[in-house]
Formats: structure tokens, C-alpha cells, sequence
């Protein structure tokens, strides 16, 4: 799976350790983070890089719940499209199926999923990545954001039944009882938030529908296994028109080594080259159906400095050169001899 997550992750952070006396800058250097990422809703970072931070945070500041201190600053919209599908939901049970279904798209190193008992309704929190520094840390950084997350919906005043922790307390039991508002135990099966099951048909008031409708057709399609492609992607798009869609300069930007980068792709069935292709033969094909847009300007929009280049890729994409693709996407007629083409 993907050792990514969305750059938002890092939200207050910097002035957390800044609180501690700590260089912020210096402090994500360390893990391999760019401070200038942080809160970026379009940018990823290693999900180990996070779960490391936190950990280096906590030992170095000596404050073993620098986990729960970051969640508390941290607004549930961190999580993006996430949140405005749950904010935006008809009931409760319909906005914690929205968190779990699509937690992925925040970062598709962890899992969430729904458990319905006959009184109670537990949601399950998971990373899958095998090896992550830290893990106690950063899990209490993710309950922690889920209890924001949840209070969103139900409320500031919503106390779980019962939260889990598969890990041992690392600072006084005390501080988790107060920071959730329940019973808390340590060293279980699966961390886990329990409540009562009549909560899930609570209506949500100010629904926004159409809010609620975006986010979730944005997020569909965004599969665990798709995600980390689909963010490669976006990348590349967004290089293209500079000429900057190399694996280097993307894989810098994922703050990932190329060859990660590349073991990644391959996962999940593709390669980089496959992806910048696919990009430049989307990209072609909307501009070829502009016809305001010279052909000039097309092949630098898709990252080529030759027009030649571009008929060569047209006539292997779509088997014509580029400018007969635009007279059948646009409808115009071929040119014939003494007749200037439609304007």
C-alpha cells in the first residue's frame, strides 16, 4: 500500500513544536519534509514521515500525548473532501459510512471500517502499512482527529461509549479519559470508537446537498489500490505545461525517492511513462477540440518543445496527425484545393 498521506496531516504542527521550543523547519527537515507542504490539500508526504515527526516530538519534548495535543488544534477538515461529505450527509450513520468508506483518499496507508452490534455502532481505525515508526503515535494522533471528526456531526458535546487502543498507555490513563470524555482500554484487539447504535439515524442539520454530491463523486473511483496513481497523476498534469513531468521532479514533490516512486506504480500495474502519456493524450485531446488553440500551443501545453513531437504522438494516439483530430472532433471540414477551411 501507498506510504502517503495528504500534506493537510501537517496542520499546526509547526507551531506545536514551535510551543515546545523546537525549530518546526528543522524538526520536518529531518523526516524529509518541505516545511512550505504543510496544510496543502493537493500535496502528499510518506505517511512514515508523519508517524516519525510525531514520535521524535513526543521524545525529544518530552510530552508523551503530542499525538492528542496535535489533534485538538487540528480541524476535522483537514481530511478534505472527507469532511464536507460528512458534514453534508442526510443522517449520522450516513456520515461515518462516508469517513470510512473514503478514508483512503486521505491517505491510502490506513483503513476505517463500520461495525454494527445490536446496541452499539463501532468505527475501526487501522494502518496497513507493516512497518511505520512510532505506530502508538500517530494512531492516537488519528483517534484523536476522529473524536474532532465525529463532534462535527454530533456535536462538541459527544462522548463515545468506550474508546480501544491496541497499544499500551503511554501517558497517565487519566489523560485519555479526559481527552475523550469515556472509558478508555489499552492493549485491545483494535482501536475502536463505541456509541450508542440509535445516534446513526440522527438527521444533520444545514445539509448542503450539492456540497455533499461533489465530494463524493470527486472521491468515487478513488480505489486504495488506484490512489497512489491517481495522485502521480495530478502531478503530472500539473507539470506538463512547464515541461517539469519527470519522474525526479514528481517524485520530489511526493517527497519520495524515484525509485519508490516507480516500485509504487508498478504495484498497482502501471509505470511512470505510462502515465505521463496517458496525461499528454487526455490533455491533447481537449485542447484539439479547441479550435482557438494553435497547434503550437498544444504540443508546449502537453510538455513538448517540437510541434514534430506532437504529430508523431497524434498519429500513435488517435492514428491521424493532429490536425485532422481536430477537424473531426470539431466537425470541420478537410480543406480542399482553392477553398480556404471554415473559420
Amino acid at each position: 500500500m501507498a506510504d502517503l498521506i495528504c500534506a493537510s496531516s501537517l496542520s499546526q504542527l509547526p507551531e506545536l513544536i514551535e510551543e515546545y521550543g523546537g525549530d518546526a523547519g528543522a524538526m520536518l527537515a529531518r523526516v524529509g519534509v518541505d516545511s512550505a507542504v504543510v496544510g496543502a490539500y493537493d500535496r502528499f508526504v510518506p505517511f512514515t514521515a508523519l508517524s516519525t515527526v510525531i514520535g521524535l516530538c513526543a521524545a525529544e519534548f518530552g510530552v508523551s500525548d503530542f499525538g492528542l495535543r496535535l489533534a485538538a488544534r487540528q480541524d476535522p477538515d483537514i481530511l478534505g473532501p472527507v469532511a464536507i461529505a460528512a458534514r453534508n450527509a442526510v443522517t449520522i450513520g450516513d456520515s461515518f459510512q462516508q469517513i470510512s468508506a473514503f478514508a483512503h483518499v486521505y491517505s491510502p496507508a490506513i483503513t476505517a471500517q463500520m461495525h454494527h452490534g445490536e446496541r452499539e455502532v463501532a468505527y475501526e481505525f487501522d494502518i496497513v502499512l507493516q512497518r511505520v515508526p512510532y505506530r502508538p503515535h500517530v494512531v492516537e494522533l488519528a483517534m484523536g482527529v476522529t473524536r474532532s471528526t465525529f463532534r462535527m456531526t454530533l456535536g462538541h458535546d459527544f462522548r463515545a461509549n468506550r474508546i480501544t487502543l491496541t497499544h499500551p498507555p503511554m501517558s497517565d490513563p487519566r489523560v485519555y479519559t479526559d481527552y475523550f470524555g469515556c472509558p478508555v482500554d489499552f492493549e485491545a484487539p483494535a482501536n475502536l470508537v463505541l456509541f450508542p447504535r440509535g445516534v446513526m439515524q440522527r438527521t444533520l442539520p444545514r445539509v448542503d446537498a450539492l456540497a455533499y454530491d461533489v465530494a463524493v463523486r470527486f472521491m468515487t473511483g478513488h480505489d486504495r489500490e488506484t490512489a497512489f496513481a491517481d495522485a502521480v497523476s495530478a502531478l503530472i498534469v500539473r507539470s506538463l505545461p512547464a515541461g517539469a513531468a519527470t519522474l525526479d521532479t514528481v517524485a520530489g514533490l511526493l517527497m519520495m525517492h524515484p525509485r519508490a516512486v516507480q516500485r509504487e506504480l508498478a504495484d498497482g500495474g502501471t509505470t511512470f511513462e505510462e502515465l505521463v502519456d496517458d496525461a499528454r493524450r487526455d490533455l491533447a485531446l481537449s485542447l484539439l477540440a479547441n479550435r482557438g488553440v494553435p497547434l503550437s500551443a498544444v504540443a508546449r501545453q502537453i510538455g513538448y518543445s517540437e510541434q514534430s513531437t506532437l504529430t508523431r504522438s497524434s498519429r500513435r494516439w488517435f492514428g491521424k496527425p493532429p490536425l485532422a483530430k481536430r477537424r473531426e472532433l470539431t466537425g470541420q471540414p478537410g480543406v480542399t484545393a482553392g477553398r480556404r477551411p471554415a473559420p
